[in-house]
């Protein structure tokens, strides 16, 4: 298990989303975000080129691996919020994106000396490079347990 004092700021960790299909882009879409530009494809070409997936969709994506892979290990106690959330560019089917986690500030609690605060930036780039989402972070994550009394 990870704990707050396990991370420092210029951390940087990597990690690999799975490419959307055409078909969970859609499916996706006409669930949670059924604008045209997610679920006809030829309004979307006309558009921007291609199908693109809703930005709530890329976000989930995103953070996927983050969870998955990092999270799970992690004392989290729970996320507070996002700040500076941006799409940057379409996401497109069968793109996998790279995510990027760079630790920005670890900062122990004043008043609740068991927790404190990982604040984060997460961006993920298209297979081009291009930064396609971006968004800063601040995590509540337990501190270390000191046994000396």
């Amino acid at each position: 298990m990870r704990y707050l004092e396990d991370f420092s700021p210029g951390q940087v960790y990597r990690f690999r989303s799975a490419p959307m299909s055409a078909d969970s882009i859609k499916a996706f879409a006409k669930e949670w975000d059924p604008q045209r530009l997610h679920t006809d494809e030829d309004y979307a070409i006309a558009i921007h080129g291609s199908l693109i997936a809703s930005g709530f969709q890329t976000m989930l994506e995103v953070f996927k691996p983050v969870m998955t892979e990092m999270m799970v290990n992690v004392a989290n106690i729970g996320g507070m919020g996002f700040d500076n959330l941006r799409w940057l560019r379409p996401v497109r089917p069968n793109e996998p994106l790279d995510v990027e986690l760079t630790v920005n500030s670890v900062t122990p609690s004043k008043s609740k000396p068991d927790r404190g605060v990982l604040h984060y930036t997460l961006s993920a780039k298209n297979p081009e490079g291009e930064v396609v989402f971006s968004t800063d972070t601040p995590v509540m994550i337990q501190r270390k347990q000191n046994d000396t009394n």
